[in-house]
């Protein structure tokens, strides 16, 4: 700042341009001033009109804060003393020296207000910056693609071989402890409600998307005296929220694993513990089915019981005990007439008197669907047991699952799945592999709504054996190989009861 004093008591007494451009060229190299307001101050250009070049250039560095009020009016002084008039040995005057003392505190003060606003708009950019990663927190993105090629082999039918592709989106978005909200986004055909496969066909046409999941749960527990969440509500479309077993492929005796019910949902813990009895829980549901009007709606009421021990280290077994009611469930038959892409195999009443099921209805609109044989009343009891072999990439898995209909009109009311499985899929090179025998009776679960792969169409009046096995062969890169080999338990008139192979191959990427 010195030098800078210096240089305009030099400017000011002498209007050499050469002496006036060199200082010019000093206060550029310096950061005083811009390259631009040089080549304005060396072309005579004149910051306000009618005033000199020196004037000028004091009038800038007085806007730029170098100068002060009080250091402009003391250049301006024509008792101000400078440079040109002393002589070369003499040195500066006090005044001079306090003064350029001063204009050096001056120019400390104003690098330390600029570092101020700079460290400022630092925590300020930071705090924004914690804030948009505390919101991008809560909410959690997943999703996967799944390529499939299937086959369908049986004697004396023609064999079938297809592409299929599913997609699956979603968020799920964590406002608090207590509040959670979620969605899916998925592919394939809206009516075909237990399958979110797009088969690969109609001349590269485009595939549609669909809302699968759009739900609210809440979890109170701070704002009503709790230290932690022990119930929770959640209303929407969601998943179905009751136990299925699993040994690593999953049950789907009662529910189809795609099957995204919409209504109420409820989930309590009555007990919990890290001992012996882990914990037991009370989940339910109150779906909306088919809405008509007052006196004519269709819903499910269930509740599932469910238990969690833990025998000794390394070994877990989960049980649990549902009832799952269908009020009006003949709108659910009728629903049949309406939507070709629901499978319908259970006993139904045409309007003719005639009973009909064991195999796929197709509806005739001259005697059509009027209700089903009986009603449902689903009873379910269903156990997992897992034991941790001591061996990280072989956790060992058994699974049973069986269902009973109370309100069957002619019998054929019982459905069973037992099945195990070793290994899981958790990092590349892991294998996994599992196997289930069911048995589906004709009216023992609404057939809309089980197993959609089973046999050639999924429904019910099918048994037979189902293998899988998994491999890891990159992360989020499962590659799969599943075969079901399916009989009638009941032969329909006049179709062959030859074992229906149906073999998978899928290559699924999950996110």
């Amino acid at each position: 700042m010195v030098a800078v004093f210096l240089m305009l008591a030099l400017l000011v007494s002498s209007p050499a341009i050469a002496q006036e451009t060199s200082l010019i060229d000093i206060l550029t190299a310096k950061g005083v001033i811009s390259k631009k307001e040089a080549q304005q101050l060396k072309k005579g250009t004149k910051i306000r009109t009618g005033e000199s070049d020196q004037q000028a250039l004091i009038d800038l560095l007085r806007r730029k804060g170098v100068l002060g009020e009080e250091d402009v009016a003391k250049l301006q002084s024509p008792t101000t003393p400078t440079l040109a008039e002393k002589p070369a040995a003499t040195p500066p005057s006090r005044d001079v020296t306090e003064w350029l003392s001063h204009l050096e505190s001056r120019q400390a003060e104003l690098q330390a207000q600029n570092q101020a606003q700079v460290e400022e708009l630092k925590k300020t950019t930071v705090a924004d910056v914690k804030k948009n990663i505390d919101w991008l927190n809560r909410i959690s993105l997943f999703g996967d693609i799944r390529l499939r090629h299937e086959g369908f082999f049986q004697d004396h039918i023609e064999a079938r071989n297809r592409q299929r592709l599913r997609l699956r989106v979603g968020a799920r978005i964590q406002i608090s402890d207590e509040l959670e909200g979620g969605f899916r986004l998925v592919s394939g055909d809206p009516n075909e409600i237990i399958s979110n496969n797009q088969t690969l066909t109609d001349v590269f046409t485009r595939k549609p998307i669909n809302i699968d999941n759009a739900y609210i749960t809440i979890k109170p527990s701070k704002s009503i005296g709790l230290e932690k969440p022990i119930f929770s509500i959640t209303g929407g479309k969601f998943s179905v929220n009751f136990f299925r077993p699993r040994a690593v492929m999953g049950s789907e005796l009662v529910f189809d694993e795609d099957l995204t019910p919409e209504g109420l949902a409820e989930e309590i813990t009555l007990f919990e513990s890290k001992y012996g009895l882990g914990s037991v829980k009370l989940a339910a549901g109150q779906w909306s089915v088919k809405e008509f009007f007052p006196g004519r709606e269709a819903f499910m009421f269930g509740e599932q019981l469910q238990a969690n021990w833990n025998p000794r280290p390394g070994l877990q077994l989960t049980v649990a005990g549902a009832d799952y009611y269908f009020k009006r469930s003949d709108a659910i038959a009728q629903e049949r007439i309406r939507n070709s892409q629901l499978v319908l195999t259970n006993s139904v009443r045409l309007k003719s008197g005639k009973v009909v099921g064991g195999d796929l209805i197709v509806p005739d609109a001259k005697d059509p669907i009027v209700r089903f044989a009986g009603g449902f009343n689903i009873l379910n009891f269903s156990g997992q047991l897992s034991w941790d072999t001591g061996y990280p990439k072989w956790p060992f898995t058994l699974m049973v699952d069986y269902a009973e209909n109370t309100e069957a009109k002619f019998g054929k009311d019982e459905a069973f799945l037992v099945g195990t499985g070793i290994g899981q899929t958790r990092n590349p090179g892991d294998w996994a592999i599992s196997a289930a025998w069911t048995r589906v009776e004709t009216d023992s679960v609404i057939s809309m709504f089980t197993l959609s792969d089973f046999g050639r169409r999924g429904g019910t009046n099918v048994q037979g054996p189902i293998a899988k096995i998994d491999y890891m062969l990159f992360p989020r890169l499962t590659l799969t190989a599943k075969g079901y080999f399916v009989n009638f338990i009941d032969k329909p008139k006049g179709l062959p009861n030859s074992t229906v192979n149906r073999l998978q191959f899928d290559a699924l990427f999950a996110f």
